[in-house]
Order: structure tokens, then sequence, then C-alpha cells
């Protein structure tokens, strides 16, 4: 019989424990290509039976986190369930690799003009007209895509901005080499939102399900260079993790 509380069912003992070894993985303390602790290590660590950890260690495989081999333990081969994406960055540096390890294809390319509740998001005027693109962000190994990205570029881009947005790794530091100046700011917002229709048939998901997306502008002393949205699978298939540093820890 499930032992049960005031407030409902209790959580599964090899849940549990499930979700403290996903977390560990996830923070390196298992990095991938080692190893987990032995299933008697386990027992001990956890205070638990074989069998609680075997189940355990059972979906964290089915997750395609581990491999396990009979008499070999258990090998970390994904830091995330398999089907989540991780963002992780500490500088945008790292963002800079994300764009290099994901190729965007090209979408649909035009002129706009801002409105008044869009000019302020990407740092321009309402009535302006701008460049607008819109690719998708696809994984090098099997072409699954990650994320729908809409971007707005001043106008002044206009000439170059078809062999921009196709430049190999992100189009800010593409922007930033054609333009000669410094970006001195980044702005990032994240909402949860529904994902709309035009995005969820980029994406391969449900439209109005789960979704986050990312606004990052990128600045010069002239202003923006580019302001971007990128659209991405809420829920459990994305995580978007950041790395901060405590001043003078």
């Amino acid at each position: 019989m499930t032992e049960t509380r005031e407030e409902g069912a209790r959580t599964p003992r090899y849940a549990e424990i499930l979700r403290t070894l996903r977390e560990d993985i996830a923070a390196g303390r298992y990095p991938v290509g080692g190893s987990l602790p032995s299933e008697s290590e386990l027992c001990r660590l956890f205070s638990a039976s074989r069998f609680t950890v075997r189940e355990a260690l059972r979906r964290l495989q089915e997750d395609g986190m581990v491999d396990r081999v009979q008499g070999a333990g258990s090998r970390v081969v994904r830091d995330a369930p398999a089907g989540v994406f991780v963002q992780s960055y500490r500088s945008v540096s790292e963002l800079t690799q994300y764009a290099l390890e994901t190729p965007l294809e090209l979408l649909r390319l035009d002129e706009i003009e801002l409105d008044a509740a869009l000019a302020p998001r990407v740092g321009g005027k309402a009535g302006e007209r701008w460049c607008f693109f819109r690719g998708v962000r696809r994984t090098k190994a099997n072409g699954e895509a990650l994320a729908l990205i809409e971007s707005y570029v001043p106008l002044r881009f206009a000439p170059r901005i078809r062999e921009l947005a196709s430049a190999r790794g992100p189009v800010y530091a593409a922007l930033e080499a054609a333009s000669g100046e410094r970006i001195v700011e980044a702005i990032q917002e994240v909402q949860a939102l529904p994902l709309p229709y035009h995005a969820a048939a980029a994406l391969g998901a449900p439209a109005g399900g789960a979704a986050l997306r990312i606004l990052r502008r990128y600045s010069a002393a002239s202003g923006t260079l580019i302001a971007s949205f990128n659209w991405h699978h809420g829920g459990e298939r994305y995580i978007h993790r950041s790395a901060l540093t405590l001043d003078g820890r």
C-alpha cells in the first residue's frame, strides 16, 4: 500500500533519488564521461534498498543520461535527459560558442516598420524602418530545431543583411565587425509565453504550449546593432542555465 500524507501521495523514494542524481549530474558532480558510484555505494549514500536504487538508475538510463554495463557500473553520457536542450553560459563568449554549434537556417528576410509596442523592446523609434529576419537554429548532429530566432537590425545594414544573417556564428559578432563599432551593452529579458502558431510550426511543437521567449539586445555607442527574440520549447524541453559569480567571493 502506498504511504500517504495529508496533502497527497508521497513521492516514491526512487523518484527522490532520481531527482538528486539528475541534479548532481547537471551540476557536474558526476561529469559526462565519468561514472556514478556503485549500486552498493548509492544504497549507503541514500539509505535505500538495492531495488530502489536500481529503479532510479533504470529511469536515469531511460532518460539517456547514463549507460549501464553489467559489472562496470553506470557511465554518465549526458548532463540532461535526452530530448532536453540545455543552454548554459557564464559569459557572452559562451553565447558565441552556442551560435557556432547551432547553424541558423534562414526562413524570411524583410523590411518592416516598428510599431509603438515593439520599438522600445528593440531599441528603435515607432515608425522607423528596420531589417527583419527569421530563422531556425538546429543541432549539427541531427538537425533538430532548437529555437526560432526573430531578429531586428537597423536599416543601414540592409545592403549586407542577407550575408550577415547567413554568417557562421552569432549575428551580433558579424554586425560588430561590419560596423567597426564595439558592443558595449547586452540586455537579456526572459518571458514565459504560449507558443504562437508560426513558432510552433518552425519548432515542430504544439501551438499554445509552454515556451520561453528570450530577448537579447546588443548595443554599441550609436545604439542597437541587433535585437533578437529567441523562441524555445518550454516545459521540460529546454533549460536556460546561468552561472553567476558573487563579487568579492
